[in-house]
């Protein structure tokens, strides 16, 4: 059967409901012919003009990524504009394109089961299930660690696992003693409260601000700042491995050569 598509979008509907993105998103089939054939799709966590350029090297028919290429209408499609040149480049090179942003968030192995996975937390469940679901979707994930170990060494573990430079730590004191963890991918300190509120001694996100981090601090909170990046990056690889399972037939790359827009000096 002639993959399409619609059929893809489908696919990725089945695992992250789009009805489980927040309010400011936009998901699902942003761009394309829904009847259109698909042999080769490319997953990427954002479609940049490197995700793009990939995609037509490979002869891909369609951009699946966990950002969405636009979240508000656009007045204008010009190349003088970034988001106007990106849309000019998929189109002219026939690139459909379907994003799973918050959806993929709260979904079953999502962004946020991922992290935890590579963390090995047990006993884990949504900070923010969604209304009216017992499956576990839902925002944020908070669990415990396999075994106990200092502030300083969960940062430690952070780098490895996540296979980042460094991390942000805001801690009063990097040797004290954590266990119950909490975590929120990408920017995620909206759910930062909510899991403390439920017992969690550490939290885990990227994107923390200046005051956000100050005000933590000030009532003794223990946050690791991974950024949005690192912690989000994985998702590409999950995409593509959930898409080969539907179809074996389909080519499906992951877009790989994506690098984290901060450098650490």
């Amino acid at each position: 059967m002639e993959c399409t598509v619609r059929m893809i979008a489908d696919w990725m509907a089945e695992w992250a409901d789009p009805s489980w993105a927040e309010s400011y998103d936009n998901v699902g089939l942003l761009i394309g012919h829904e009847d259109a054939a698909v042999d080769t799709v490319v997953t990427a966590l954002d479609v940049t003009e490197g995700a793009i350029a990939y995609a037509v090297r490979e002869g891909a028919q369609m951009i699946v990524s966990h950002h969405p290429l636009l979240f508000r209408g656009a007045k204008t499609i010009v190349d003088g504009d970034r988001d106007g040149a990106r849309l000019l480049m998929l189109i002219e090179n026939h690139l459909a394109v379907c994003a799973a942003h918050t959806n993929m968030d709260a979904a079953l192995g999502g962004t946020n089961d991922i992290a935890a996975e590579k963390l090995g937390l047990t006993d884990v469940i949504p900070i923010e299930p969604v209304p009216g679901d017992d499956s576990g979707a839902g925002m944020g994930r908070i669990g415990r660690l396999p075994a106990a170990m200092t502030v300083r060494q969960f940062a430690e573990l952070v780098k490895e696992v996540f296979d980042i430079p460094s991390v942000r730590m805001i801690s009063p004191d990097p040797d004290a003693v954590i266990q119950k963890t909490a975590l929120c991918t990408g920017k995620g300190m909206g759910f930062y409260k909510a899991a403390r509120m439920a017992g969690a001694e550490i939290y885990l996100t990227g994107d923390v601000t200046y005051h956000e981090a100050e005000e933590a601090l000030a009532t003794g909170a223990h946050i690791i700042d991974a950024g949005h990046f690192g912690t989000e990056f994985p998702i590409a690889e999950a995409i593509a491995q959930y898409l080969q399972q539907q179809d074996e037939t389909l080519t499906v790359l992951p877009y790989r050569e994506a690098r984290d827009p901060f450098t650490v000096v």
